[in-house]
């Protein structure tokens, strides 16, 4: 009997241990891009007691191991490698958000033209910020990154406003106080106005996590563009619930705090934030800027098939103007300011408010909507020359998309059909300013309604496995209704009129090739248009400008991107060629009153390029974890080919404004421990200052760097502590020019300085629940 029992207990305890010794534990999941959301395909996905699995075409993977995983590592070219930690007993799937790098950009998801592939496999000049790109430079300063985009070039007229985007040389005969002939979004919600300007005074830059430069008229999708489209995606928030402190200071009294927190998870990702910031500037005592700001962004995973996004942000401004001098000036006060702007007070005080609502919703796994609600307020008070404005300005509209992906029969399609409707409210008042800046006599008051019509289409179609067509149009409307509300005793000085310029199609074809998963091979043919503002159209002696005509830009690429050297080199090149038509140029007359005519036909052709590649084989990596060089050039020759003006005949000059060459190198090195180092060189050609190009603006260098350490501490609390020196060399520049300028007494003031050598030092700490 004892050996029966004996017997029965050493069976029962070798079938417990065989069946512990075949216990098997399974880990699930996706794998996305942490801005799209989109499924990376390919990802690899490894454990150290699990076989490595590789993600399928919906993102998605499984691993089996012996033992209970508490950490997996995931890997994808193009993206940060991200090990992601599993609470023990949990067996929900996971979701695992990768954040692009800014090597191996050609395997980054984009969607900026409907069509969510990877940039390899996208038919247009686009470049990619990532958020690593951002965070070289010194953030409270975009331009410092933006430039450093092929073909692209920033300039800020004060010390933290007044920007001036000049795309392929397109926006540089615009003037310097909004950007115009390009349209910029945040989060897909729109930014620009349904008058077609833009100004970015109340974009918060450190909140952003990535930008996209889309190069050349985007009109077949997103109507009034015609230079290109800057699409900027706040940052995500990390894993888990994280509270965010962040401090520079600087040089000329910089200061600038972040305070929030942040929210990441499998069904909500929400970022909270405060930002103030201020700087007296260096243009002795009237160029500072005070700026506060509020940002909320989220995302809400309702389901596998719903999710809702909202951006709400506000700003309040204070800025001060300095002006622009002469030559003499220039180059022997650098920092004086222009006197009358100090004594009228030049400047700005606003109030700046835009809320957006998206909800995307996926019928089937190819057919999804995509619409967004959107509103902004702003009110603002400018003393200038030569009146003092109060402006009320008030925003609406919607852009909707449905995409359609099928396969008929063996050809992969994808259809995109939507809208996008702007509609611009304002209220003018403009007062006589004496010349001690004081209020005076109201001499206008107007009502101006803008609105904005873009419906389009966009079909692709793979003719073969590597070889995908796409052709897509758009049919656009926009109309100005300007009410003068002054009263006038001779009612034919009213300033009343509406005009509705003619219904404009767009349309855009493109073929790109792809060899091996490598490189590809693109060609396409865009058109885009961009009608003139109300402020252009509108002229102080009557109601309407009716001569001025929208401009037009028909575009031909031919460009290729892709991988070398084993993935160690990523390439960018496109050789461009743009005709526009009805250029729109602005002149200043004796009574410094800026108004705008149209030059005829321009052509702009060049090559841009772009380089960089991560020299370290991350499987071999040492003490030095990066080291990557990277070089952007671009060359655009850009001339009036018909331009008669009552100043004279100006056919064959470089278009006023432009540049031939812009130049940026750099070196970013990083390692182990977590200390970094970033290298920047850029270079600025010459520009001409006025249509005859009897002067230009001189080429500059400017060398920037940046050394700091990053990293984490207990698991918890991460770190970033930095510091910087820009403008190394004390160039002295022109960071925008007044084109065009004439004055019957004195000389001409063309040039508004650009920042000296300037430090700056701060630390960004993030502590995670």
């Amino acid at each position: 009997m004892k050996s029966i029992v004996s017997g029965v207990l050493l069976l029962w305890g070798s079938l417990f241990f065989c069946t512990g010794a075949m216990a098997q534990f399974t880990t699930a999941g996706t794998v996305v891009d942490q801005q799209t959301r989109q499924p990376l395909v390919g990802a690899v996905v490894a454990a150290s007691s699990a076989t490595a699995a590789t993600t399928d075409k919906d993102g998605r993977f499984q691993l089996t191991s012996s033992e209970e995983l508490r950490t997996v590592k995931v890997q994808y070219l193009g993206y940060v490698a991200q090990n992601v930690p599993i609470k023990a007993g949990s067996a929900a799937p996971l979701t695992i958000a990768l954040e692009p790098s800014n090597t191996g950009l050609s395997e980054v998801q984009v969607v900026g033209y409907a069509n969510e592939k990877k940039l390899l496999e996208t038919p247009i000049a686009l470049s990619i910020v990532t958020e690593k790109d951002l965070q070289r430079n010194n953030t409270i300063f975009l331009q410092n990154t933006l430039n450093q985009v092929p073909g692209v070039r920033m300039n800020v007229r004060s010390a933290a406003s007044q920007s001036n985007l000049v795309i392929r040389g397109i926006g540089s005969t615009y003037g310097r106080f909004s950007i115009r002939g390009i349209k910029l979004y945040q989060n897909g919600i729109p930014l620009s106005e349904a008058d077609g300007t833009t100004s970015l005074d109340d974009l918060d830059y450190t909140t952003l996590g990535r930008i996209d430069v889309i190069k050349g008229p985007a009109s077949s999708i997103y109507g009034a563009t015609l230079g290109g489209v800057v699409s900027f995606q706040t940052r995500k928030a990390a894993p888990g619930t994280s509270i965010n402190l962040g401090t520079t200071v600087g040089k000329y009294g910089l200061f600038r705090t972040n305070t929030g927190f942040g929210i990441g998870t499998d069904k909500v990702n929400l970022l909270v934030n405060y930002g103030h910031q201020e700087t007296r500037g260096f243009r002795d005592d009237h160029s500072n800027s005070r700026k506060d700001f509020v940002t909320v962004a989220g995302d809400f995973y309702v389901s596998e098939k719903q999710t809702v996004s909202v951006l709400g942000t506000y700003t309040n401004q204070h800025d001060n103007y300095a002006g622009e001098l002469d030559s003499t000036d220039f180059f022997t006060n650098y920092t004086k300011l222009a006197p009358a702007y100090k004594l009228k007070d030049v400047g700005v005080d606003a109030e700046i408010t835009r809320l957006g609502l998206t909800h995307t919703y996926r019928f089937t796994s190819n057919f999804a909507n995509t619409t967004s609600l959107f509103m902004g307020t702003s009110y603002s008070l400018s003393p200038s020359e030569p009146s003092f404005t109060h402006t009320q300005r008030g925003k609406r509209g919607v852009r909707s998309v449905f995409t359609y992906a099928p396969q008929l029969g063996s050809v992969q399609t994808r259809f995109a059909l939507g809208t996008e409707y702007l509609s611009n409210q304002d209220n003018n008042k403009r007062y006589a300013i004496s010349a001690a800046g004081v209020s005076g006599a109201l001499t206008a008051d107007q009502e101006v309604r803008s609105t904005q019509l873009n419906t389009f289409a966009q079909a692709e179609a793979s003719i073969t496995e590597h070889t995908t067509l796409t052709v897509g149009a758009s049919y656009n409307v926009v109309s100005y209704d300007i009410q003068d509300l002054l009263f006038r005793a001779n009612p034919q000085l009213s300033l009343t009129g509406y005009r509705q310029f003619k219904p404009t199609v767009t349309p855009r074809a493109a073929l790109i090739h792809t060899f091996n998963d490598q490189f590809s091979v693109f060609a396409q043919y865009s058109s885009g248009f961009s009608p003139p503002t109300s402020a252009q159209i509108s002229l102080s002696n009557g109601p309407i400008n009716p001569n001025l005509k929208p401009e037009t830009n028909d575009n031909f690429e031919l460009g290729s991107r892709g991988t070398l050297l084993g993935n160690k080199l990523n390439y960018d090149v496109t050789l461009f060629r743009m005709k526009v038509k009805n250029g729109l140029v602005q002149q200043i007359n004796a009574d410094k009153v800026t108004y705008f005519v149209n030059s005829g036909a321009s052509e702009y052709q060049g090559v841009e390029v772009a380089l960089s590649g991560n020299l370290v084989d991350a499987e071999k990596a040492g003490v030095l974890t990066q080291v990557r060089p990277f070089v952007s050039y671009s060359y655009t020759d850009a001339e009036f080919k018909d331009y008669k003006a009552t100043t004279g005949d100006f056919a064959g000059k470089q278009v006023t404004g432009s540049f031939k060459n812009l130049f940026t190198g750099g070196l970013d090195l990083e390692t182990k421990p977590g200390l970094y180092l970033n290298l920047t060189a850029q270079y600025t050609d010459k520009s001409p200052m006025s249509d005859s190009n009897n002067r230009f603006s001189k080429a500059y260098w400017l060398l920037n760097s940046k050394v700091g350490a990053r990293g984490k501490v207990a698991g918890h609390l991460s770190y970033d502590v930095f510091a910087g020196l820009d403008n190394i060399t004390d160039e002295r520049y022109a960071v925008s020019i007044a084109l065009n300028q004439t004055t019957p007494v004195g000389k001409p003031t063309f040039f508004n300085p650009g920042m000296p050598r300037n430090w700056y030092s701060g630390a960004n700490l993030s502590y995670t629940f």
